[in-house]
């Protein structure tokens, strides 16, 4: 009898004992994390991302006559004031729709009186209270990058390359600050190479790359533009084995449009280029979310 006791309590010990064994092997699992950069330095990176989108932008208005800037305006304000229309309560009160109605319309009339060199101001602004969180960011992360393994070499080049950007937007010079934050990608990549799980490191290097080729055909350089994007293959080759399954797509996607961004170089024409660099950024970000 005791010896069936005995034996019924050593199968119920090593019931228990296997039990938590795997209790804590999939804890172990659960627990596992990718090592991937600190927020520090992601905002290094979409700091300059916001940046040159916000050049963009600046370089279309500039373009623009003040008569076709008010003209773009007045279609804006129309179309903010229909949505803003459709989206009011059916529980609201008559009294409170004739006062937002009249709210709208004083906002609408300051907004539609604002000139083309106030935008300009404005957007300007916003570049240099951008580039100053830049300034700061990577501040925050440049000694946990030494930490890392990174280089004094490597945070020399960044720091020239943000330093030349800042000049280039105090000098508001449009195809300077295209051409330094570009660059800047280009040597902020090393710093997201220091981890392992991390895919953004390749993902800059072809972002400058589309930049870098746009810039270089404007300055009617287009064989070494068509090179740049050839060297792209061997990012897109790493890329390839760090991305999950469902990114694959997404990864074609990206070599698809830079294919078509080099036969684009053929043409003479800068806005279909233009078009072509800025579908390879958006590939870019969807690779990223």
């Amino acid at each position: 009898m005791r010896k069936r006791l005995y034996l019924v309590l050593v199968i119920i010990l090593s019931v228990l004992l296997s039990s938590c064994m795997n209790q804590k092997g999939e804890e172990g699992k659960n627990v596992e994390k990718k090592e991937k950069a600190p927020e520090t330095l992601s905002k290094v990176s979409d700091g300059l991302d916001s940046l040159l989108l916000s050049i963009d932008s600046i370089e279309e208005l500039m373009e623009l006559t003040e008569q076709e800037f008010q003209a773009m305006n007045s279609k804006e304000e129309e179309s903010k004031g229909k949505d803003n229309q459709s989206k009011e309560s059916n529980e609201q009160n008559q009294e409170q729709g004739k006062q937002e109605s009249k709210n709208q319309g004083q906002e609408s009339k300051k907004q539609d009186t604002r000139t083309k060199a106030e935008e300009l101001f404005m957007k300007w602004q916003e570049v240099d209270k951008g580039l100053e969180e830049i300034h700061k960011s990577w501040n925050s992360y440049e000694v946990e990058g030494l930490e890392k393994g990174a280089t004094a070499g490597k945070g020399e080049e960044f720091k020239k390359d943000l330093n030349d950007l800042t000049v280039a937007v105090e000098n508001r010079d449009i195809k300077s600050i295209l051409d330094k934050g570009s660059k800047a990608f280009n040597t902020l990549a090393a710093f997201f190479d220091l981890y392992k799980d991390e895919i953004r490191g390749d993902l800059l290097r072809i972002k400058y790359s589309a930049h870098q080729a746009l810039i270089l055909s404007q300055n009617g350089n287009k064989e070494e533009a068509n090179k740049l994007l050839d060297e792209t293959q061997e990012h897109t080759s790493r890329l390839r084995q760090k991305l999950k399954e469902d990114k694959v797509k997404d990864l074609e996607k990206l070599s698809l449009s830079i294919t078509d961004m080099q036969k684009a170089l053929e043409s003479n024409s800068m806005e279909l280029l233009k078009i072509k660099r800025d579908i390879v950024n958006e590939n870019i970000k969807a690779i990223q979310e």
